[in-house]
Parts: structure tokens; C-alpha cells; sequence
């Protein structure tokens, strides 16, 4: 069984202590209060992510010292926790030059105390949300946007915002250093399909990897019988194989299942990626109609490729792949009046992490839209919670927008036509959904993912500097 959780990024959580030096000559109890609620936090947070924290900052100097900290180890966003009231420039000096999303951590031990019989310390060591304004509208002053996290420690909800946050931030760190291609060109006609490079350029620091064709079929000419016989064992151990599917047929699928790990992971290193291509030679249309088998096991090992040539879609499939949510690749298939419920799947590969039971594969004559024939893959996906996520450059600034709803997936019947497909139960009527979803300028391929993931794509959306649309 494939984990679709073996990639989530451990996040490196910059965390600033703060108070104010001039109480604890005042109030001798006081600094030894914070800091025991302090080790507390502490202890949460390093079950979410590894912990990069200076000492205790209560002054400004203190403040750009931790600020050196931060940018000299690296992390992927700051959480500021107040003891009590603080300054503000005990923050501002830390965060100043960071480039990371900000969270000030308005949290607390305890959720009431005795306040007929509190004295000015109890006061005090309760006072951190005296300060969370201002330290809010000192960093917007300085163009920082930031959000506040509130609640008492022992409230689920607050520490699930933090974990999201924490999250989407770390997916963004790890998505800036992936490798994302092309190989061959886009389906002729869908003009959603384009991606723009110089958007790519600006997001990650890089451009297209383009392995040519002709890298896949020299890698499939020179696969060995070892290999071979290697990869057949594991497709056959992956899948379930029907009697339409020829010894020759898997033969074919794990030959190019060794040529694309070649291409994709051993020479060019491309994390996520497009294909498509027709073929004038009947091996050239073959090698790219028997891909779905090759490029679904890539997508299962965490390198996810869509057919037509769509990259945007498989960048999304990555980032749910990075949040624990598998990827799947679908379309809008159907609507479905009488069980409000959309059909939705995908010819071509799919991603096993999301499969509820087995995967199957059989020969298809036909694939329709496409020259050749080959393997279908297909499987039921895992009802529950899911999150449907699509990557656009429709206005969407600079960079990328994505758009994201929360769905679950539902039994009944679906299509048995050798792909995997799946009804789909959106929160709101169709007729509002489909409006408020094409109102954002979406290309129709969709990466379906495993769980909630709203919070880590807002967090992860604030970092990479994207749009974000939820419907």
C-alpha cells in the first residue's frame, strides 16, 4: 500500500519568545511563569516541525539578533509568542528582514483564572493579548502581512491551524526547489493547457525541463532483461491484472516503466511533470498510448505526470503529494441531479495513494481522444474527505493562483471503463458551485487529494506569493 503521507515536509518553525525587561525586577515570579508556559509550547510545536529559537527576547537589540538567527539557519515561518504584554520592538527587529509567513501565537495555558483573588503578576502572565494589535500594526507598518492564532492550549482547533500553517509553509519551501517538465507538447486545441515559463521563472527560479521524445525511446531501447524482469515483478505486485492483459502488454508497461525512471528521476530530475506527443512511427504512438502504466507507478513513488501536457495540474498533484493528500489526476466527468454529486476522474495515469483496496489494470482497445492502445488503470478511491485543487495563471498576478474547494467523495456506482473515477458531494448546489468554480479562471483538468487541506494551502499560497481562491 502506497503512503500518501511519505513526503509530507517536517517544517522548520522559527518560534520568538517575547516579554518585557522591565517587569521582572518588578515582579520576580513573573519570568519564571512565561517560561514554564513557554516549555510547554515548546513541547507541541516540536511535534509539528524542528524548533529554531533564540532565548528569550525582551528588547531590541535581543530582537535583531534572533532576526539574524532565523534568516542565518533558515525557516519556512515565524510564530511570535508573548509572555504578557510586549513591545512591539521586540518583534519588529526579528521579522524585518524575514520573507516568511508571520503568525502571532495569541495563546495561552489556561482558559480563565481567579480574577477576584489574582494579583498583578497573575495579571501579567495573562496579559499577552494586551500586545497582539500592536505588534500586529507594527509589522503591517512595514509591509508585513501576518495572521493571529488564538486559543487556549488545550483546544484542538487552535493547534490544527498551527500545524496547517506550519505545513503549507514548509510544502512552499520544498516546492521552490522542484524540477517540473514537459515532455512532447500540449493536447492540440485546449488552450488552458500552456503553461507560462516566466510565471514559473518568477515562482521558482527556474524554466521547463524538456526531455525530448526521442530520451524515452532511446531509454526503452536500451532497457536490460534484468531490469525488465524486475519492474514486471513490481507492477505485477502494484496492481491487479485482468485476462485482457497480455504477458506482453506488462512486458511493454514495465519496459517503459525502467525508460521513464531513466528519463525522469535518474537524468533530469523532474519532480512533476506533463507529456503527450502523437507519433508519426507506430513505436513513437505506442510509447506514449502505454505510458499511463509508467507514469501512474511515478506518480505513487511522489513524481507526479499528467497526459495532454498538462503541467499545471500535475505542479497541483505535487503540492498535495507534499501535504500528505496523494494527487489524483480527474476532470469533471458527469452531473448528477438526483444524487447532487459530481463523476469525476481521468483517462491515463492515476495515483494508486489514493486507491481504497487495489488497483486493476486491462487492455483498452481505444483510448478515446487519443491514437494507440494500452493499459487502463483503475481503482476505487477512498471515500471521505478530499480537497480539489487547481493551479491557473488566469488572473492571478505574477505568479499562480490556486483554486480549492473541500468535498467529500461518496459510495455508489461509477463507470467501470478502465479508469479510476469517483462521485464527488461539493458543499454547495451544483449550479452555485460550477459558477463560482469557473468564475476563477480554471483550466478543467483537477488534482483530487486525500483530506482537508484548506489551511495548508492558504499557509502555502501566503508563502509561494500565489493567488487563492477557496469555492
Amino acid at each position: 500500500m502506497i503512503d500518501p503521507r511519505a513526503r509530507v515536509v517536517r517544517p522548520r518553525i522559527g518560534l520568538l519568545p517575547i516579554g518585557h525587561f522591565y517587569y521582572w525586577e518588578q515582579f520576580p515570579r513573573l519570568k519564571a511563569m512565561g517560561e514554564r508556559m513557554y516549555a510547554a509550547l515548546r513541547d507541541r510545536l516540536e511535534s509539528i516541525g524542528d524548533i529554531v529559537a533564540p532565548p528569550l527576547v525582551d528588547t531590541a537589540e535581543k530582537s535583531e539578533a534572533a532576526g539574524r538567527l532565523f534568516r542565518d539557519e533558515g525557516i519556512d515561518l515565524l510564530f511570535v509568542f508573548p509572555f504578557g504584554y510586549a513591545p512591539s520592538m521586540t518583534v519588529v527587529p526579528a521579522a524585518h528582514d524575514l520573507d516568511v509567513p508571520i503568525r502571532i501565537l495569541n495563546a495561552h495555558e489556561d482558559r480563565s483564572y481567579p480574577y477576584a483573588t489574582a494579583d498583578t503578576t497573575d495579571y501579567l502572565h495573562h496579559e499577552g493579548v494586551c500586545c497582539v494589535p500592536e505588534i500586529a500594526g507594527a509589522l503591517m507598518a512595514v509591509g508585513k502581512e501576518l495572521r493571529v492564532r488564538t486559543g487556549p492550549f488545550d483546544e484542538q482547533r487552535l493547534w490544527g491551524e498551527v500545524r496547517a500553517d506550519a505545513m503549507g509553509a514548509a510544502a512552499a519551501r520544498a516546492f521552490g526547489e522542484l524540477n517540473f517538465g514537459l515532455i512532447g507538447q500540449i493536447y492540440p486545441g485546449m488552450s488552458d493547457m500552456p503553461v507560462d515559463e516566466h510565471r514559473l521563472l518568477r515562482a521558482t527560479g527556474k524554466l521547463l525541463v524538456r526531455p525530448e521524445v526521442e530520451e524515452i525511446e532511446e531509454a526503452f531501447g536500451r532497457v536490460t532483461p534484468d531490469r525488465l524482469a524486475r519492474m514486471v515483478d513490481e507492477l505485477r505486485a502494484m496492481y491487479e491484472v485482468d485476462g485482457s492483459v497480455t504477458d506482453e502488454h506488462m512486458r511493454m508497461a514495465a519496459q517503459l516503466s525502467v525508460a521513464y525512471d531513466e528519463v525522469i528521476r535518474e537524468r533530469h530530475a523532474i519532480d512533476a511533470f506533463g507529456y503527450y506527443w502523437w507519433g508519426e512511427k507506430d513505436l513513437l504512438t505506442q510509447l506514449r498510448a502505454e505510458s499511463g502504466l509508467a507514469v501512474s507507478r511515478l506518480a505513487a513513488l511522489g513524481r507526479p505526470g499528467v497526459t495532454e501536457g498538462d503541467v499545471k495540474t500535475a505542479m497541483a498533484m505535487k503540492v498535495l503529494d507534499l501535504l500528505g493528500g496523494g494527487g489524483m489526476f480527474t476532470e469533471f466527468f458527469a452531473m448528477d441531479f438526483d444524487g447532487e454529486f459530481l463523476l469525476m476522474g481521468h483517462d491515463g495515469p492515476g495515483n494508486i495513494a489514493v486507491a481504497d483496496g487495489p488497483a486493476r489494470l486491462r487492455h483498452l482497445d481505444v483510448h478515446h481522444g487519443k491514437s494507440g492502445h494500452g493499459l487502463g488503470i483503475d481503482f476505487d478511491v477512498a471515500p471521505g474527505v478530499v480537497t480539489l485543487l487547481n493551479l491557473t495563471q488566469v488572473d492571478a498576478g505574477d505568479t499562480f493562483k490556486l483554486i480549492y474547494s473541500v468535498a467529500e467523495v461518496i459510495p455508489g456506482d461509477i463507470l467501470a471503463i478502465g479508469n479510476p473515477n469517483c462521485r464527488v458531494r461539493v458543499s454547495q448546489p451544483l449550479h452555485d458551485f460550477m459558477d463560482a468554480w469557473c468564475r476563477q479562471g480554471p483550466s478543467h483538468h483537477i488534482a483530487l487529494g486525500i483530506g482537508d487541506h484548506a489551511g495548508e494551502i492558504e499557509a502555502f499560497c501566503e508563502a509561494m506569493r500565489f493567488g487563492c481562491a477557496r469555492v
